[in-house]
């Protein structure tokens, strides 16, 4: 999946060479995924400057039925929460950008663990 601003090659290849793009296993798994920081917002492959304010990190996955929801950031995984089991779900998570330099997101399927999903990292400054 790539976030572009129109349905161009251009528009297309600006996204990915921006870096927001994240992978999904199919068309039925969707991820949206966002760090917040006083008011301001970012997504999957940009940077937030967050001015030494706590960052509040929303995940939101559809078509994962009892997941797992990993986040991970420079140092490792530093949080991990189960999807329900209808299939759509929602994750929260607070850290700041003296523990972590970036945050990224994986969605495991339940029972053999293949990855759903595979975000890019957002970068906290």
């Amino acid at each position: 999946m790539v976030l572009a601003e129109e349905l161009s090659t251009g528009a297309v290849l600006a996204g990915i060479r921006a870096g927001r793009c994240w992978i999904a296993e199919s068309a039925d798994v969707d991820v949206s995924f966002t760090a917040r920081a006083d008011g301001r917002v970012a997504g999957v492959g940009e940077r937030l400057a967050t001015r030494g304010e706590r960052v509040h990190v929303h995940v939101a996955v559809r078509g994962v039925p009892a997941g797992t929801v990993r986040i991970l950031t420079d140092r490792g995984e530093a949080h991990r929460a189960p999807l329900p089991g209808r299939g759509a779900g929602a994750v929260r998570w607070v850290t700041t950008a003296g523990d972590s330099a970036y945050v990224r997101v994986e969605v495991r399927r339940p029972h053999d663990g293949h990855m759903a999903v595979l975000t890019n990292p957002i970068a906290l400054d």
